[in-house]
């Protein structure tokens, strides 16, 4: 992969890394559904222009939409309104590389090697550790919610895998359509008092609806899904490992988040997992190279 798409992959694991701490704090002003309402209802005017009907793929975008939109993020936004610990649940939501290794093993032919499958043991490991912090233990409603919108994203790149002919903004155009009434619905049945939440909205809430709407979601989620649809998800889902990085540092300026001795280790194994991952990656691509070479 060339520099400036990894760079690329970077700075989206950058802003996706501070996300959590946003919304954590756009949670203090707003319920969890009507906070996903919002986002994506400023999505959606945003990527109007793209809202086009694709025939033979309306079907796939309705499924796509529901397992990396309304679904997958109410149960974020959930997970996050429950939890105390956002750096915790940003190491759990890393589980998306190895579950989506998996899936792509048995869904797209994207074969595991012994180097990737003892990746995947290792993270899952690191995660146990972390998960059986006592603090962490206290909030195992929210880790169980967080990994079941994290098995849905992981759901979704593999479909997205396969919808390599749709451009990246009509794509998130349509999850975004979908998503808006699941979410509607959600914070109607759920919640209440909607109008006074956001008539009390300061400008820092509106600072953190507007990043989680405009660069989490268009420049964050958009840039994946064009990365996902140049590269295979084995060689750009393991660029993830440095969000949990991003996010803790923001949770310990922004949230005053003590970080424990149990959770470094368990971060570090997890890390190392997915850096076991990414290296066998690197390793098999440099050693093409150089066989490419020699027959030249």
């Amino acid at each position: 992969m060339p520099i400036r798409f990894a760079l690329f992959a970077l700075f989206v694991c950058f802003i996706w890394g501070v996300n959590f701490a946003v919304m954590k704090i756009g949670l203090e002003q707003l319920d969890p559904y009507l906070f996903g309402l919002i986002r994506f209802a400023i999505v959606l005017v945003c990527l109007l222009p793209w809202l086009k009907i694709l025939p033979g793929s309306m079907f796939k975008l309705f499924v796509l939409g529901n397992f990396i939109g309304g679904f997958q993020f109410a149960l974020v936004f959930l997970g996050m309104d429950l939890t105390n610990h956002v750096s915790a649940m940003s190491v759990v939501v890393q589980m998306n590389i190895p579950i989506t290794l998996i899936l792509a093993h048995f869904f797209l032919s994207e074969k595991m090697s012994y180097w990737r499958s003892g990746g995947v043991v290792v993270s899952f490991i690191g995660v146990l550790i972390i998960t059986l912090e006592p603090a962490i233990l206290e909030e195992g409603s929210a880790v169980l919610v967080i990994l079941a919108a994290t098995i849905l994203y992981s759901l979704g790149v593999i479909l997205m895998r396969k919808m390599t002919a749709i451009p990246v903004f009509q794509t998130q155009a349509w999850v975004s359509f979908y998503s808006v009434p699941v979410f509607l619905l959600m914070t109607l049945i759920f919640e209440e008092n909607h109008i006074s939440q956001i008539e009390n909205l300061d400008i820092v809430g509106i600072s953190m609806v507007l990043y989680t709407s405009i660069l989490s979601t268009i420049v964050g989620y958009g840039g994946m899904n064009y990365l996902l649809r140049r590269y295979p998800v084995t060689l750009i889902s393991p660029s993830m490992v440095s969000v949990p990085v991003f996010a803790t540092i923001s949770a310990v300026i922004f949230l005053d988040e003590v970080i424990t001795l149990k959770f470094i280790a368990g971060a570090a194994i997890t890390l190392s997992g997915l850096g076991i991952i990414h290296y066998r990656d690197w390793q098999l691509k440099r050693r093409s190279k150089v066989i490419a070479n020699e027959g030249c």
